[in-house]
Formats: structure tokens, C-alpha cells, sequence
């Protein structure tokens, strides 16, 4: 049988092409880290590193939620803070106002601006800002905490006195939900599931983002009672919440009433210990979250060894190949450079 010099030269590249490409294939291999590109080279494999990678895909968006609720939990926390040493500021400055020693004008006067000075510094704590949203105010993306002309404070419009909570919720004083003060939630990993109604989701299985800043600095009224200064016993209805109470401590400081000042005071820091359980409560869910965090970076961890192990490579082993596959390219050009015709052009240079 005749072999011609053109059989011979399709031949050698074709194997030339073939040896080439099993040489690129075999860098793709190391540079890359993979042993597959393409589920079809390795479809049982590819199918588990899919649900690998589906799962570091998952564990990342949890980390991100679980960072971005730390931050959160961390700017209201530090509202609450300030609040906190707002209101000792100012229970502490009551027990002087009430001294017979500290009961003249000009006393009275500094006192009356140290309350005004706290109520500003009280709203802006409560409609604080994290990324242009209001942590202590439901889902108003507007500033949910206002004030009236005659000293009361407004929760989204409503009169934070005329406010109750029943069952996490907000209502007015006619029975309705107030607007935007409902939760919100975010998913950090907790099995997010439906409800049997198929319509809204289990609670339980989101973290509660969203921080009732108004359930502790108070709302609705209570009844005080105190002994003026003839000794009769007055009861009175008054606001729960820390800035109308402060309010009405200006009221007792411009009469000059020291028992009603002395009972707003001991009604402010009853509702401080709600201040407290906030503060509590926010110091809780930290914790939780640090250690939602710390699981989440081991589940990263162990999903990254998986995905290693379905679509990664043995060093050793493809190292050992990639020099075979070298070896073969370069007897390939060696043995090219022998028996391929040369060109007149190669000739003469």
C-alpha cells in the first residue's frame, strides 16, 4: 500500500490537534482547580457539585442577611443607649429640682432647659437612621416619630397615649393597626416556611429585623397617684411614653409643683425598666446572631470541602499528566520537524 506525503501530513496533525487540545484541556485543569468544565463530562459528579455550589450560593446570602441585622441590631442598640443615659440625666437632675435648695427661678430654668434639651435628643434617637432606614419605626420609610404643639409625641400620626399592643401589634384608640408599624423579617437560614394557608410565613422560621422602639420608651396611660402639698391624694391619668412624661415635668416646673414633679419622676423610671428590657432584649438577639454567624461561616467550610471534592483535582495526579501530555506535544514537534516537507521559503532561510 502507497502512503502518500499528503496522508502522512493530515495524519500527523491530526494527531498533533488531538495531542494539543488533551494538552489545553489538561492546563484548563490546573489553572481553573476543576476537574470538569461541562456537566456532561462527569454528569454524577456535576450534579453534586451543582447542589454544592446551590448551597455556598445560600450560605452566602444568609451570612449577608445575618451581617446586615447585626449592624442594625448594633445602631438601635446604640440609640437605646443614649436614650437610657438621657433619661438617668434627667431623673437624676429631678432629685435636685426637688431639693429646697435648688427650688429657685433660675434653677427651676436651667432644669426646665435640660428637660427641653432631652426631648429633642429623645426623638432623634427613636427616628434613628441605618441606610436611610428608621430602626425604631416599623416599615415607615418616613420619620415616624413627630411631635404635637402642646408637647406629645405621635407615632405614625398617632398619639403615642392613646396607643395599646396586643399580640406584637400596634392599634389606636379605635381598634385599628396603626399604619406602618407592623415587622419585618429576613431570612438567615432558620428553614423559612409557609403557613398552612399558603399565604403568609411561619414566623418563627425568619429573624425579626424591625425593633418597637415606642413598646420601650411607652404608650398608652397609666393612673399616679401623689399627695400634694396640702396632703390630699390626687390620681391622675398620664402618658406612659418618656417624652410626654417629660412634658408634663416641665408643666410641674413652671407651677413650682414639686410632689407632682417627684411623682412624674418615679413614673419616668417605672418606665425606664422597659428602657432596660429593650436593651436587653437587642444585647439577646446579638448574641444569637453571632452565633448564627459563627455556624454559618463552618456550614461555609464544610460546603466549600464538598464542592472540592465533586469538581475539584488531585494536585499530584494532574500534575503527573499535564508533564506526560508535555512530553507527548514536544515528541509531537519533533517528530513533525523530520518528516514534514519543508517550503522553499524555509529552505532558502
Amino acid at each position: 500500500m502507497r502512503i502518500t506525503s499528503k496522508q502522512m501530513t493530515n495524519t500527523y496533525l491530526y494527531n498533533a490537534n488531538n495531542t494539543m487540545s488533551k494538552y489545553a484541556e489538561q492546563f484548563e485543569k490546573l489553572e481553573t482547580g476543576r476537574g470538569f468544565t461541562r456537566l456532561s463530562q462527569n454528569v454524577s459528579m456535576g450534579k453534586k457539585a451543582l447542589r454544592a455550589r446551590t448551597a455556598i450560593y445560600r450560605n452566602e446570602q444568609y451570612k449577608a442577611n445575618v451581617e446586615a441585622a447585626r449592624e442594625q441590631m448594633t445602631a438601635a442598640e446604640n440609640a437605646l443607649m443614649t436614650i437610657n443615659e438621657q433619661v438617668q440625666n434627667v431623673s437624676a437632675l429631678a432629685e435636685k429640682a426637688m431639693n429646697g435648695t435648688n427650688t429657685d427661678p433660675t434653677s427651676r430654668a436651667i432644669f426646665e432647659e435640660s428637660l427641653q434639651e432631652t426631648k429633642r435628643g429623645l426623638v432623634d434617637n427613636m427616628n434613628s437612621l441605618y441606610m436611610d432606614k428608621y430602626i425604631l419605626g416599623g416599615t415607615n420609610g418616613e420619620m415616624p416619630y413627630t411631635t404635637t404643639d402642646d408637647g406629645q409625641l405621635l407615632y405614625n400620626g398617632i398619639k403615642a397615649s392613646e396607643i395599646t399592643h396586643t399580640d406584637g401589634k400596634f392599634f389606636d384608640a379605635e381598634g385599628n393597626q396603626v399604619d406602618l408599624s407592623g415587622d419585618t423579617y429576613v431570612d438567615i437560614g432558620l428553614g423559612l416556611r409557609l403557613k398552612p394557608d399558603g399565604e403568609s410565613f411561619d414566623e418563627n422560621s425568619a429573624f425579626k429585623m424591625s425593633f418597637p422602639g415606642l413598646e420601650w420608651t411607652g404608650y398608652g396611660t397609666s393612673e399616679m397617684t401623689y399627695e400634694d402639698a396640702s396632703g390630699v391624694e390626687v390620681t391622675e391619668t398620664v402618658s406612659n411614653n418618656m417624652y410626654d412624661i417629660l412634658t408634663q415635668m416641665q408643666k410641674a416646673l413652671e407651677a413650682n409643683d414639686t410632689e407632682r414633679l417627684g411623682a412624674l419622676r418615679d413614673h419616668l423610671d417605672d418606665q425606664f425598666e422597659n428602657l432596660l428590657v429593650g436593651i436587653a432584649n437587642l444585647g439577646t438577639r446579638s448574641q444569637f446572631l453571632e452565633a448564627k454567624s459563627e455556624k454559618l461561616d463552618d456550614e461555609a467550610t464544610a460546603l466549600e470541602i464538598t464542592r472540592a471534592n465533586t469538581e475539584g483535582i488531585n494536585d499530584t495526579e494532574e500534575i503527573t499528566k499535564m508533564q506526560e501530555y508535555n512530553y507527548s506535544w514536544l515528541l509531537t514537534l519533533k517528530f513533525g520537524s523530520q518528516i514534514l516537507p519543508q517550503s522553499l521559503m524555509d529552505y532558502i532561510r
